[in-house]
């Protein structure tokens, strides 16, 4: 599965990239993250707790970063599993951005993703449907978080 969208913010580039570049605060603004441990420069582990229809679950995701271009792009690959089997692989999550001016930038993220075990079988159309609400919270989230950090 893909998930892909772009978002524009008020705030330099640099200020955005400084956000991103931090796991703590850019994976913070994430719908459903419940922690962040970084392990190194390019490896950090995550705890996420979602509802998908019926079922409640919990992953633990390790992410490491392949690509760093600083202040346009970051790469990562990632991988989980939930304590009922389901399996979480993300070949590639590639976020770029885009200086629109001084203080305007564009965000644009493509998520590949697949889930395998019980979940994988629910269907495209639920998994599709919550990962978009999931999109327009970490927009909102990470608006909020870059007002945090310009106060």
């Amino acid at each position: 599965m893909n998930i892909s969208d772009s978002l524009d913010v008020e705030f330099p580039i640099q200020q955005v990239w400084d956000l991103l570049e931090d796991p703590r605060r850019s994976m913070g603004a994430m719908p459903g993250v419940q922690s962040v441990e970084v392990r190194d420069e390019t490896t950090f582990d995550l705890t996420v707790a979602q509802r998908l229809g019926p079922f409640r679950v919990q992953f633990q995701v390790t992410m490491s970063l392949s690509e760093t271009m600083p202040p346009i792009r970051l790469v990562a690959t990632g991988q989980g599993k939930e304590s009922a089997g389901t399996l979480l692989r993300i070949p590639s999550a590639v976020l770029e951005l885009e200086s629109l001016g001084d203080y305007q930038t564009r965000l644009t993220y493509n998520i590949e993703f697949s889930l395998m075990g019980k979940l994988g079988t629910l269907g495209y159309p639920m998994i599709k449907h919550k990962a978009g609400e999931m999109s327009k919270m970490f927009a909102d989230n990470l608006r909020k978080e870059l007002a945090r950090a310009d106060s």
